[in-house]
């Protein structure tokens, strides 16, 4: 898994900043439903793992009326969530790593939790759900240069 994470991140469509839901809500609000798709699939190889990236195009798929493929993002979408959730236990000691920020609130929110607050914790983001539960993401990718 490491040696994916580490070519994922050298690929050079690689965004630590990606945001693929802000990105493609203007096409998937118009039904432009095939936009999205070829938008997200632009972002490959960088967006792989990206929880998001999967979970737009399933539902891209169901738009164009596509039930398997949907199906097919949905497991990927599940299976990055799994790899992320694998990396640690998601407390400062043992954070889950992840390759951006985004991909740390599709955990939460996969989770059922509502995000209230995100700091920095030296090299850790930290972030509160309202519910009070608190965990840890590492974001640094030191784990790459390991």
């Amino acid at each position: 898994m490491r040696a994916l994470r580490e070519a994922i991140l050298e690929a050079p469509n690689f965004r630590p900043d990606l945001e693929i839901t802000e990105m493609i809500a203007p096409m998937m609000s118009a039904g432009d439903y095939a936009g999205a798709v070829a938008a997200v699939h632009a972002l490959m190889p960088g967006a792989i793992f990206s929880p998001s990236a999967h979970a737009a195009l399933a539902d891209a798929q169901r738009g164009l009326g596509n039930p398997e493929q949907a199906q097919r993002e949905s497991i990927l979408a599940q299976a990055a969530l799994d790899s992320i959730i694998s990396t640690g236990e998601g407390t400062e000691t043992e954070p889950w790593t992840v390759l951006r920020t985004s991909d740390a609130y599709d955990v939460v929110l996969a989770s059922g939790k509502t995000p209230r607050s995100q700091v920095a914790v030296g090299k850790l983001d930290r972030i509160v759900c309202t519910d009070s539960t608190v965990w840890f993401f590492d974001t640094s990718n030191d784990f790459a240069r390991t």
